[in-house]
């Protein structure tokens, strides 16, 4: 596990031709007061960046105790929220309930190197795969595939942070309209907003790019929610724009 931590400390994720970082920050907890915990502030991540604390036992033994994110900045101070941290379990090792403590790590942009790219068509998912190619693109069909699964033709904010827990990554791609937006998963906060310009005249597909032929409700739609009507305007509302 300490391999992969310093894997993780050591990735540098440098995005061409856009004034953005993404790359995993590293950082001690300074105090914590009344369930916040404090950081040196830095510009290396955003209000709405989340991560992962870890709480050394020894020099050999570490375990992640808690998931963070960044909900502001003060005096030359980032103030984090956390809470349990809910990800993959395995059952041979231990569990802790063990409160993060002054001293203990924090990594923020935490499984930033892996992402999902929510567009409206294929040319311009290929345009965000090759303007951000150091990036980990997990491929939409994915995604769209549980969707099918679970008749939910309409994803809400719900469905994509059940994506980025079960695939493992925190970082999200939205291009709407001649923008585009990283947006963090646990928080569905804006980090980062890309002129993109106009990369095709194709048809929005709905409710995003992918080759499967149709996403399906329950009972045509009764159950389940309908489909979306209009690509641009759904997601601008999803995000609050």
């Amino acid at each position: 596990m300490l391999k992969i931590f310093t894997l993780i400390f050591t990735l540098l994720l440098t995005i061409l031709n856009a004034d953005i970082n993404l790359h995993p920050h590293q950082a001690t907890i300074n105090k914590t007061d009344k369930g916040y915990l404090y950081i040196n502030d830095s510009k290396d991540f955003q209000i709405g960046s989340s991560g992962i604390v870890i709480h050394s036992f020894d020099e050999n033994h570490q375990t992640i105790v808690a998931k963070v994110t960044v909900i502001d900045k003060k005096d030359n101070f980032a103030i984090l929220k956390y809470k349990s941290f809910s990800g993959p379990i395995q059952d041979a090792l231990p569990s802790y309930k063990i409160t993060p403590k002054e001293g203990d790590k924090v990594i923020l942009n935490y499984l930033y190197e892996r992402a999902l790219a929510i567009t409206p068509d294929k040319k311009t998912f290929n345009y965000v795969k090759e303007k951000f190619d150091l990036i980990d693109w997990i491929h939409p069909d994915i995604f769209a595939s549980r969707l099918s699964i679970d008749f939910t033709p309409k994803p809400e904010k719900s469905d994509f942070r059940d994506e980025c827990r079960n695939s493992d990554f925190a970082l999200l791609f939205f291009v709407i309209e001649d923008r585009g937006y990283f947006v963090d998963c646990n928080s569905f906060k804006i980090l980062h907003k890309i002129e993109m310009g106009k990369t095709t005249d194709e048809k929005a597909k709905v409710p995003f790019y992918n080759q499967l032929k149709e996403i399906k409700g329950r009972m045509f739609g009764v159950m389940g929610g309908d489909a979306i009507k209009e690509y641009h305007s759904y997601y601008k509302n999803l995000l609050g724009l």
